[in-house]
């Protein structure tokens, strides 16, 4: 018997509730450089997949040069609303979803069910609550007074834009929260064991990518943080995803109806109201935090097959080399002895 086959299964762990912006440290594999591979990676793969997506969106809309221009021309020539530009803006941040989860596959450093939730894997009565919350919050004060004042201007969907908003802008707001509540809050947590300082940081990269002027830049840190402490507080992405889906799909329903206009320039007031909201989903967060043990129950611990799936890939990779090994033992060895009817004065010449 081998020794590999003397190695004892590692002990089955109670599921418990665990931290969420330092979960990375619970996994054996876990090593400071490690998230760096994985962000290095990450970003090779999501300039690629995103490079595809505006190319294809480039495509689509046939003027390449005019699409470009209006890329680049930030929130005041943001069109979402046809093929060409859901596939070019929200499809190129889409893709850091896969852009993410290739990176963690190549390091190995961890489960993609630790990015979702530090109680093992996406939950979905959590995204559920968390979504009717969004939806009270801020769906309906957006929605609303926008309905009853009536459209300002013409509806700029197309059909295929709008299909095309529906499937990608979910994605877009799921995978922005992957990236920077999954990997750059979770990253950092690791590091400083500091929850105050990852949420600070993943706000402050958050609002670093959206090209608003010094008040948006305001607003987008305060939405940072509130989907960052969410995050922290639930123990995983389900309410931030839920809040994030649904304050983007109202702004994009509403804008490509024609019911107002969305533009790099947020005024005080937007602002001011802005950040009330966020705080008022987290007041609710807390609330059903104390009152209920939505956000406490684990589903599995997600530690323990992690660590018994490396064990039996290390165990086939040793018993390969061990089977290499033996078969080495058994081959013959070479000698000076003379071929078969030869004399063997004449072995030397």
């Amino acid at each position: 018997m081998t020794e590999t086959e003397l190695q004892p299964a590692p002990e089955q762990r109670p599921a418990v509730r665990r931290e969420y912006t330092g979960y990375p440290r619970q996994f054996s594999t876990w090593r400071w450089f490690k998230p760096i591979l994985v962000l290095v990676l990450f970003a090779v793969f999501y300039i690629a997949f995103s490079t595809v997506a505006t190319l294809a969106g480039g495509l689509i809309a046939g003027d390449f040069a005019g699409y470009i221009n209006g890329l680049l021309g930030g929130y005041d020539t943001f069109d979402v609303y046809s093929a060409a530009g859901a596939v070019g803006l929200l499809g190129s941040v889409a893709v850091m979803l896969p852009s993410l989860a290739l990176a963690g596959r190549i390091v190995r450093d961890r489960p993609w069910s630790s990015y979702s939730s530090s109680m093992g894997g996406w939950r979905w009565p959590v995204f559920g609550v968390c979504l009717l919350v969004g939806l009270v919050i801020y769906g309906i004060p957006s929605v609303v007074p926008s309905l009853l004042e009536g459209p300002s201007g013409p509806v700029g969907f197309t059909l295929a834009g709008f299909v095309l908003v529906t499937v990608l802008g979910p994605l877009q707001c799921v995978a922005e929260e992957y990236c920077f509540r999954g990997l750059v809050m979770q990253s950092v947590g690791s590091w400083f064991r500091l929850p105050l300082l990852a949420i600070a940081l993943q706000a402050a990269a958050f609002a670093a990518l959206h090209p608003y002027n010094v008040y948006g830049v305001i607003t987008i840190v305060f939405t940072g943080l509130a989907f960052g402490a969410a995050a922290w507080l639930t123990g995983g992405l389900e309410a931030s995803c839920a809040m994030h889906i649904v304050n983007n799909m109202a702004a994009f329903y509403l804008t490509g109806l024609g019911y107002g206009e969305v533009g790099s320039e947020i005024s005080v007031p937007g602002m001011l109201i802005s950040i009330a909201v966020d705080a008022a989903a987290l007041i609710v967060l807390l609330i059903l935090k104390r009152k209920t043990s939505l956000f406490d129950r684990v589903q599995r611990d997600d530690i323990a097959p992690f660590e018994e799936k490396r064990r039996r890939r290390k165990e086939r990779k040793t018993g390969a080399f061990e089977l290499r090994q033996d078969a080495e033992l058994v081959r013959l060895p070479e000698t000076d002895a003379p071929a078969p009817g030869r004399d063997p004065e004449d072995a030397d010449g």
